[in-house]
């Protein structure tokens, strides 16, 4: 770091404010997955599912698996991807406006979610060699969920007061 930052000092003082600014990103990203694990599994305490999170973090750190770029974006889009094609679909299946949260799991987002991330891991894990594997899960997690939808697989939506804006 030495090279970049003109002198070893410099780069190990920039190697620690980067860590500093990292970490209240980190506890606000915590934060918001905390939320969500308690919201769809309200019967497991939040500690332990975000704490099971943080192992696996830690793990990934020390072993160096985090380095490899290509694999963590390889992962993230496998993992993202068919969600954000599912939630398109859905935002333009309720008019192009929110919905509403549902009520329990929602089978056709599942489902979705699933295919369209063995679909972006596939090229990581050796299955099969997918061309733009991020992209092509999120175009399986939109197309299935549409189908899904479609065949009645979607959740009920909870009722919601009306904004008083």
């Amino acid at each position: 770091m030495g090279m970049v930052m003109g002198s070893e000092g410099t780069g190990k003082t920039m190697a620690l404010l980067l860590a500093l600014a990292a970490f209240p990103p980190a506890c606000f990203s915590s934060f918001i997955a905390a939320n969500c694990f308690k919201t769809t599994l309200p019967k497991v305490n939040p500690f332990i599912s975000v704490g099971i999170g943080t192992a696996v973090s830690i793990l990934l750190a020390i072993t160096g698996w985090a380095g490899d770029v290509m694999g963590v974006f390889t992962v993230i889009g496998a993992s993202f991807g068919p969600i954000c094609g599912a939630m398109m679909v859905d935002y333009f299946l309720s008019g192009k406006k929110w919905a509403g949260p549902w009520a329990g799991f929602n089978m056709a987002g599942w489902i979705s979610w699933a295919v369209g991330f063995v679909v972006g891991m596939a090229p990581l894990v050796g299955l099969a060699d997918v061309p733009a594997a991020p992209l092509v899960a999120f175009i399986v997690g939109a197309v299935l969920y549409f189908v899904l939808a479609k065949a009645g697989l979607e959740s009920k939506v909870l009722p919601m007061a009306a904004d008083n804006a």
